[in-house]
């Protein structure tokens, strides 16, 4: 009986490894979790910053987003969105152009967050992300960033962005 489970556990977590090399899936669009079952985020320092080209922005003049290594971690996948408040929506659109990710439409919007396109390790990731026309007050861009099916960090923010 034993031996049963443990293929059935080893199968699930070798399904798991390898389940999403092509970037996050839409069901991690409000949690913004890795599906990585036994393991949680770490809660050690977080090795990466996300940083935006301006603090104050409208729909007519996008900002630049950076995910950037400060060290030697390099990552494989993140997922990154611009949430108001505690909304667990993601709000704008991304353009993923001359990076090596790509959009995502989650729930309630079109390109309203950017993954990974591949399990590349990577040092830094550059979007552009461009405000809704109807939305005035602040948002936060919000990253989860993994280096391996064990390491990843959620919660990673930037400073607000004052949409005006």
């Amino acid at each position: 009986m034993m031996n049963i489970y443990l293929v059935i556990v080893s199968a699930l977590v070798a399904t798991q490894v390898a389940a999403f090399p092509g970037g996050a899936p839409r069901s991690a669009c409000a949690s913004m979790a890795p599906i990585h079952m036994l393991f949680g985020a770490q809660e050690d320092t977080v090795p990466f910053t996300l940083s935006i080209s301006s603090t104050q922005a409208n729909s007519v003049s996008p900002i630049t987003v950076t995910l950037q290594s400060i060290g030697e971690a390099d990552f494989r996948g993140y997922m990154i969105q611009a949430r108001s408040g505690t909304n667990t929506t993601g709000i704008g659109s991304f353009s993923a152009e001359g990076s090596q990710g790509k959009t995502m439409d989650c729930p309630g919007g079109t390109a309203n967050a950017v993954t990974h396109s591949s399990r590349v390790r990577r040092k830094n990731e550059t979007f552009l992300w461009t405000p809704p026309a109807d939305f005035k007050g602040q948002v936060t861009m919000k990253a989860t960033v993994v280096i391996g099916f064990r390491t990843f960090y959620t919660d990673l923010k930037s400073t607000p962005i004052t949409i005006v």
